[in-house]
């Protein structure tokens, strides 16, 4: 829940006012973002949980206890960064761009 807090939110605060559709509207988005993040091999999904961290200015970096970070590939992050600005869920857009692309840098992308 933690990658979709910010949107889950402003949903559920839809949802108390009684407003279904505009729950709906926002939560839709988030639904192929979390598929994406928990695709199997699902025992992964914390390398998108902390990609999303860092591309939101929540960690100064992307690394992860024992390198897990490289558990999944370019294509995957470049998946999930795609996604996450699909659902609204990059606060501060230029910020992650400008991480995505020292990402794909760093991959020979």
């Amino acid at each position: 829940f933690d990658a979709i807090a910010p949107v889950a939110n402003a949903a559920l605060a839809k949802l108390a006012e009684g407003d279904r559709a505009g729950f709906d509207a926002l939560m839709a988005p988030t639904v192929p973002l979390s598929r994406k993040i928990f695709e199997a091999p699902t025992e992964y999904y914390k390398a998108g949980i902390v990609l999303m961290a860092w591309l939101n200015g929540h960690q100064d970096h992307f690394a992860m206890v024992g390198g897990m970070q490289s558990a999944r590939g370019i294509r995957h992050y470049a998946d999930v960064f795609r996604l996450a600005d699909q659902a609204g869920l990059l606060a501060d857009p230029e910020l992650a761009v400008t991480r995505m692309k020292s990402l794909c840098t760093v991959a020979g992308v």
